[in-house]
């Protein structure tokens, strides 16, 4: 499709909706914190496979639920709903049935179950975990959507010995989970094939035969290939448990092609071609020139392979397809100076959804039509209709080097209200640690950015992102090199001229926590405040999950955490309470199955043993983050007090001084 051809004239009337969603502002504007946090967001859209519906994720009487656009009529309509939690994915299967998924809780064992468009026959295929001892289901895990019918899916599922339908928790547990073909509209499963004992990562051709999968056997690692269910494995290579040559990714429909990630060219990778009878590679399909691959993106019917996505500072989308490659470049010319994604198309490729944004706003859905002669735009819904894009600021790269002279990148947002020199800095490492930080809306940082700070976020040694060679930099480097990589971020930001070295705090979640932990007891100096989120503050409570049973787990464990007691406890921020100086806010979650309870009571009671000023929010029915609404409101309103009490944005003087203990007890639920 040529350029020429593309008819954007209706792209103005989106500009104009982006416009007005951005209303400019003078002197810096205090923003409640419900405008980042509350759950009035579209989280996603769906399009049906014939064009004419899209299933939405939408804000429903404080949850999430699934909502229906009728494109023919306009008319919109609730079709599941549940008082408890939200709904966090939803699909389709034919023009006239949903899948879904719920988290129950914070248990992180997802609910899949389908329904039909009016909401009346909601058949639940896979249970959500309700308690952290729970193993009285049948749950397990989506594992091929099987885009050959419009009736099954292909299902992982546990099962007990005796009864195919529970796990009774008197009954022994089959650990070894069945492959099922489930009818979506009868939640009847027929059971395709046993699978053995160490395998995992499973790819089926569009017959529903499971034809390659990885072979765990002791310390070793198999990618194994067979011609259908019930025949026999044959092994096409031994893999490097810990450093694979290669990764495959998908399977194409018929069965003759794999497409592979390889290792082989340089440690970011590759895409390419494999036979996945032989095991022998083919041709080059994309080289990244910079960062990894991430995903790879494929026609609905899932007949070929028609995009891949990569990132390095920001995201980017190669298109093999001519057409969508036309369309995604007209687009970027109708929508100057924001981000693209196409993130739904129809069977007939007809008609698409795409997402409009930037770092400074979560942008807005539009419908695309090639029905008619070119292409028409329709403006659906903002993702957030709360942010404006120009109360909010913009998200820049940025480039330093570490004291051992490897190079890290991050992003840097400057405060509201300021000309970013010598402001207050808060240091916001990212999660994982095997994750990274990435270009974009980030409502977490412009929350703290709104409140005249500037935020400091890096993707220090072991981030995903920049090939292997940067990620092995990490092993073993919890607390040491990972944390150097932090620190001096933070003097950069010093020497730039951008922090106010006597203003300068910590944050963050998950291993966020735990550098913020890190950080204010191993260069206490340098920071005025913490704030930890489901932070690991002991690391010998990470051996409690797989790594104790499955030798590779461990193994992997082992080499980039580490091992032995000495060792551990030397890196585990819970033993040197003693040195910490600043006060400190944590959260966590009863129900974390990531970092459980225990984390927090270690550290409680060495907080206490030291004199140790703190505050805690805990959330009886939250797991590993704050994922309703009115949890996250009250998580950041209690942050928005802290901050306000000890490193006040606007340069008056803390309130509270190192020493004072604080300890405020935040009520489990609202209104408790």
């Amino acid at each position: 499709m040529k350029l020429s051809g593309l008819r954007l004239l209706r792209l103005v009337a989106g500009l104009t909706l982006l416009a007005s969603l951005a209303p400019a502002l003078g002197a810096r504007e205090l923003l409640p914190v419900e405008t980042f946090f509350d759950d009035n967001s579209i989280r996603q859209m769906a399009l049906s496979p014939d064009g004419n519906k899209i299933a939405m994720i939408a804000p429903n009487n404080g949850r999430y639920s699934i909502a229906l656009l009728d494109t023919t009529n306009g008319k919109t309509s609730v079709v599941v709903h549940f008082s408890d939690e939200n709904i966090r994915s939803v699909f389709w299967k034919g023009n006239d049935r949903l899948l879904f998924t719920s988290n129950v809780e914070g248990h992180e064992v997802p609910l899949l179950a389908s329904t039909d468009l009016q909401g009346k026959t909601v058949k639940r295929i896979l249970e959500s975990r309700r308690r952290r001892d729970d193993f009285s289901l049948f749950f397990g895990s989506l594992e091929d959507t099987f885009p050959k019918s419009d009736d099954h899916i292909l299902i992982l599922g546990y099962t007990s010995e005796s009864e195919p339908s529970r796990i009774a928790p008197s009954v022994p547990r089959n650990t070894t989970p069945n492959i099922y073909q489930v009818n979506v509209e009868t939640a009847k499963r027929l059971q395709l094939t046993v699978l053995e004992r160490g395998s995992s990562d499973h790819f089926f051709d569009g017959e529903g035969n499971l034809r390659l999968a990885s072979f765990y056997e002791g310390s070793k690692r198999f990618l194994r290939s067979r011609t259908a269910n019930g025949q026999p494995w044959h092994t096409l290579r031994e893999l490097d448990p810990l450093a694979p040559a290669l990764k495959v990714e998908a399977l194409s429909l018929d069965g003759k092609t794999a497409y592979v990630i390889s290792y082989a060219e340089h440690d970011r990778g590759v895409l390419r071609e494999m036979d996945p009878e032989t095991g022998a590679l083919g041709r080059v399909l994309f080289d990244p020139p910079a960062g990894e691959i991430q995903d790879l993106l494929f026609s609905r019917d899932r007949s070929r392979l028609v995009a891949v996505r990569w990132e390095d500072a920001k995201e980017h989308i190669h298109w093999f397809d001519e057409k969508w490659r036309a369309l995604q470049a007209g687009l970027e010319q109708g929508f100057k100076g924001y981000e693209v994604a196409i993130t739904s198309v129809s069977l007939d490729e007809k008609r698409f959804l795409f997402r409009v944004h930037s770092d400074r706003t979560p942008g807005l859905y539009y419908l695309g039509d090639l029905r008619g002669k070119g292409l028409q735009v329709q403006p659906l819904s903002a993702v957030r209709p709360a942010i404006k894009a120009d109360q909010m600021r913009p998200m820049e790269i940025v480039n330093y080097t570490a004291r051992d002279g490897l190079p890290i990148q991050g992003y840097l947002t400057r405060p509201a209200g300021s000309d970013g020199k010598r402001v207050p800095l808060i240091v916001l490492p990212h999660g994982g640690p095997w994750a990274r930080d990435s270009w974009g809306y980030n409502g977490q940082v412009q929350f703290l950015a709104s409140r005249g700070y500037a935020v400091l976020q890096m993707n220090f040694r072991s981030s995903s992102g920049y090939g292997r060679a940067f990620m092995d930099a990490g092993d073993r480097e919890w607390g040491a090199k990972m944390q150097d990589d932090i620190t001096d971020g933070v003097k950069w930001a010093v020497d730039q001229g951008i922090a106010d070295p006597a203003r300068i705090g910590i944050m963050g979640g998950s291993y966020g926590g735990y550098a913020t932990l890190a950080g204010v007891t191993t260069t206490p100096e340098l920071y005025q405040f913490g704030i930890n989120i489901v932070g690991v503050a002991d690391l010998k409570y990470i051996t409690r999950y797989d790594v104790r049973t499955n030798p590779i787990s461990r193994a992997a464990y082992v080499k980039m955490v580490g091992e032995g007691d000495e060792f551990l406890r030397s890196r585990s921020p819970v033993n040197f309470i003693a040195n910490v100086r600043v006060p400190t806010f944590h959260a966590y979650g009863r129900n974390d199955p990531r970092v459980e309870i225990e984390q927090w009571q270690e550290l409680e009671a060495q907080l206490k043993k030291h004199g140790k000023p703190y505050e805690i929010l805990l959330e009886e029915s939250e797991g590993h983050g704050f994922e309703k609404a009115e949890a996250a409101i009250k998580l950041y309103k209690a942050i928005d007090a802290f901050l306000a009490r000890h490193l006040p944005a606007d340069g008056r003087k803390a309130e509270a001084k190192p020493g004072d203990v604080r300890v405020v007890e935040m009520p489990a639920k609202p209104g408790a």
